[in-house]
């Protein structure tokens, strides 16, 4: 059965008051990918699985809808890479598939829901930079925004406050080269470029940010933990199969690999060059990272998958395989882009990035 017949358009469509809603959005005539994509998927999944998504994916509650997205995203990506999704099992619930070796696997996916509100944030920022480039002093500065602007944002206290800063620079009476911003809603860092502003420039010579990605990272890893501890006690009274953990955002990530890399690993001891590129070596080093908790002995991998924002029936994924797990994932696996081991060491294991086109 079609997941979005014109009858569940039509009764969408005249829902008033809903337009927040995903699935509201996605009944839309731009949504016409969205919706195929989705029912490829369902009518891909064994029947416990897809009366699971269908339930979903015609919920206004935002959370249920992108969950269900999420599913069917991770779905999509472990089909073409040669896996077979078999039940909905509880508790959890939870995705139980067999990878591309027979070997069934448990896949936890945590759906995440990300804003974006590219133009009226851009223009709150824009906004702030005209009003400070209306400042008497002329020393150029740099603006970094630590979080998202609200929508009510006053840029005139700002201006006022970097304005004595700068008079207080010009007099010689600060030391250093930055100075911030900070209250309940708003966080910014400024910084003294060293140039003076010739005629025509104004006084802001570069913004950066909003630089999220440390608090987004912190977040994910406070849910996968959270999920972790959960699928842990749970699989501890019935027989245990190793797990997949999955990530998945409406939006781009946009997490430095660094950053994740560290988070899931923690620091190597070595990156060298070779012919098969970066080699990131691991040993006796034991910086906080998630997979390399002792108690997630069975967590294969964790993988990062994300929408497109100009075309969200596009998928796209990262994974990053635990090289101290138990029944390691073979890269070879997964046709997304993979962080995993190529060998084991005496001093630890080596890994290194993993790209395979197709199937096989």
């Amino acid at each position: 059965m079609q997941l979005f017949p014109s009858s569940v358009l039509e009764d969408v469509r005249r829902i008033p008051g809903a337009r927040h809603a995903f699935l509201r959005q996605v009944v839309e005539a731009d949504g016409a990918a969205v919706r195929a994509f989705l029912d490829a998927e369902v009518q891909a999944a064994p029947a416990s699985i897809s009366d699971r998504w269908r339930e979903m994916l015609h919920s206004l509650d935002n959370r249920r809808f992108v969950q269900g997205l999420g599913e069917a995203s991770t779905h999509a990506l472990l089909r073409a890479s040669g896996w077979t999704a078999l039940r909905v099992e509880a508790p959890g619930p939870m995705l139980v598939f067999a990878g591309p070796d027979g070997r069934e696997v448990d896949v936890a996916v945590l759906a995440f829901s990300r804003q974006l509100r590219p133009l009226a944030d851009r223009a709150i920022i824009e906004s702030l930079v005209r009003c400070l480039d209306r400042l008497t002093s002329r020393s150029r500065i740099a603006v970094v925004v630590r979080r998202w602007l609200p929508h009510d944002f006053d840029p005139e206290p700002v201006r006022r406050a970097i304005d004595m800063w700068l008079q207080e620079v010009d007099r010689g009476g600060w030391e250093g080269r930055y100075a911030a911003y900070d209250d309940d809603a708003i966080s910014l860092e400024f910084a003294l470029t060293g140039r003076r502003a010739q005629p025509g420039e104004g006084v802001v010579a570069f913004t950066l940010g909003p630089l999220d990605a440390l608090r987004t990272l912190e977040h994910v890893q406070k849910a996968l933990t959270a999920e972790l501890d959960r699928w842990r006690h749970a699989a501890s009274s019935t027989s245990r199969r190793p797990l997949m953990a999955v990530c998945t955002s409406t939006l781009p990530w946009r997490l430095p690999r660094g950053y994740v890399r560290e988070s899931m690993l923690g620091k190597p001891i070595q990156i060298t060059t070779g012919p098969d590129g970066f080699l990131v070596h691991y040993g006796i080093e034991q910086s906080p990272s998630l997979l390399r908790d002792p108690l997630h002995r069975d967590l294969q991998g964790v993988m990062f998958v994300e929408h497109d924002h100009a075309s969200p029936d596009a998928v796209s994924a990262r994974a990053y395989l635990n090289p101290w797990c138990r029944t390691p994932r073979d890269p070879e696996h997964l046709t997304v882009p993979s962080l995993a081991m190529v060998r084991k060491t005496d001093a630890g294991p080596v890994l290194r990035w993993f790209h395979r086109d197709s199937p096989s």
